[in-house]
């Protein structure tokens, strides 16, 4: 008897050996697939970890806002709400602003040295319960309007009912402070919602480096200039076409307000003129987003996750990587002709022509005739605006306000003539006494600008040249 038998124990058949010689491997592999998944895991929450510490949110707005004379919420809900919609379906009423503060690295981005802090830009962003549809619409920043109660930082009340422009309203929270960003942004919040009577769900708060550093996380964008532009005190220099843009060649571009085209015309120097470039440069951003497919694809989103989470200050309903992400995804699907972005219903103040109101009567050729007070009345109800264009200006020309509905001898319609003809003078107001107010051009400098002969041609408007 062979010794290694006499031990009483029956030899392994030689199948046997070779299953368990299979099963190794196999057992290998999902060591190493379970050790792979545990190690992207780990990477992804501390990926997640670290853009969540980028963010910064603003916890005390709401606090400061209260819950009384707010709004009633009327947005409805859909019965298909994406996973981790922060929002869970419901229509979302954004307030986007952007204020020209100078702290930290903005400094190097103004261009000058001014100490008073503005929101400059305000715009609240709709989007649809069933996130089909985007609507922005932008109030500009010379609006007059009835200022609400602020808290100042140290606790104080700024007390309301003055009739002011839009734009001191984070100043007045903030008792012109640019660390105050909560009593600023609450402020705002107030002054917006006592105008448009939308309830706002949160808020986006830019300032230059931010917006700069968004512009750069996507790697630049194209934009049309078929007349190129100089600006005068921003140091924009675009030539007529299609000009490239990074960061800070963007924000040039948007806060230009003086200065002249390629072919030797003045701006006008106006914020509503201005609101019409930085509606473009919105859509082009938001075009490029949609078109390269980062709402669809984590690798791609997180490409440009780092400069949008480092940029923005914003609400607790957007705090978080997941709530981005969430509200990102449920986007996913929207398209370029169901985004419009426009300037609210405004008219020429007839006291100050540097500054204007919110349209207190409608225009047939203007959003179907709806004034102000009915176009933010659909987008409280969560319905489309007539009249928007797709990711274009709806309406860059003021309306006319003079005209009294009331008036029993049917006073003219506003912004046109008894002839039926629209009555377009200067920025396209007339006078109370009905005469075209005229606005004196300054002569072409050709130090300043080289005027040109031939028309440029660019692709349709909103579109990227990059993609």
């Amino acid at each position: 008897m062979h010794p290694r038998h006499a031990a009483g124990r029956a030899p392994v058949p030689s199948q046997h050996r070779a299953k368990a010689r299979r099963r190794r491997p196999l057992k290998v592999a999902a060591t190493l697939v379970a050790a792979s998944m545990l190690a992207a895991c780990v990477a992804v929450g501390e990926r997640i970890r670290q853009l969540d510490a980028n963010i910064t949110t603003l916890d005390r707005v709401k606090e400061l806002i209260g819950m009384d004379d707010r709004p009633e919420q009327r947005a409805t809900t859909s019965a298909q709400a994406a996973p981790n919609d922060p929002f869970g379906g419901r229509a979302v009423n954004i307030l986007i602003t952007a204020i020209d503060s100078r702290e930290g690295e903005n400094a190097a981005y103004s261009g000058d040295t001014m100490e008073t802090v503005l929101n400059d830009v305000n715009m609240i962003a709709h989007l649809s319960a069933d996130r089909s549809r985007v609507d922005v619409v932008a109030i500009p920043r010379d609006t007059l309007l009835e200022t609400p109660d602020c808290t100042r930082p140290d606790g104080t009340e700024t007390h309301g009912g003055s009739t002011r422009m839009i734009n001191v309203a984070f100043q007045r929270g903030s008792d012109n402070d640019f660390t105050a960003k909560d009593e600023g942004v609450a402020c705002v919040m107030k002054t917006v919602e006592l105008a448009t009577d939308i309830r706002l769900d949160t808020f986006v708060l830019v300032q230059f480096a931010g917006f700069a550093n968004v512009v750069d996380g996507l790697g630049g964008v194209s934009i049309c200039v078929p007349e190129g532009l100089v600006g005068k005190k921003s140091g924009v220099d675009l030539p007529p076409g299609m000009n490239h843009l990074d960061g800070r060649k963007a924000l040039a571009f948007a806060r230009t307000r003086e200065g002249k085209t390629y072919y030797g015309d003045w701006l006008t120097g106006a914020d509503t003129e201005r609101i019409s470039r930085q509606q473009e440069l919105i859509a082009t951003v938001i075009n490029k987003v949609l078109a390269s497919g980062n709402l669809q694809s984590l690798g791609k989103l997180n490409a440009t996750a780092t400069a949008v989470t480092r940029s923005l200050y914003v609400g607790p309903e957007l705090g978080s990587v997941m709530d981005l992400a969430g509200l990102a995804y449920a986007l996913r699907n929207i398209k370029m002709e169901n985004v419009s972005l426009f300037t609210a219903p405004w008219v020429q103040d007839t006291q100050d022509t540097n500054r204007v109101r919110l349209a207190s009567w409608g225009a047939p050729n203007r959003f179907g005739g709806l004034n102000a007070a009915e176009v933010f009345e659909l987008i409280a109800l969560d319905q489309p605006i007539p009249g928007t264009t797709p990711y274009k200006v709806a309406n860059p020309e003021p309306l006319d306000d003079t005209s009294d509905p009331s008036d029993p001898s049917g006073g003219d319609p506003i912004g046109q003539d008894p002839t039926g003809e629209a009555s377009q003078g200067a920025g396209g107001a007339t006078g109370t006494d009905g005469a075209v107010p005229q606005t004196t051009v300054p002569p072409a400098d050709p130090d300043f600008v080289t005027p040109l002969t031939a028309p440029v041609t660019c692709p349709p408007a909103g579109q990227d040249g990059d993609d």
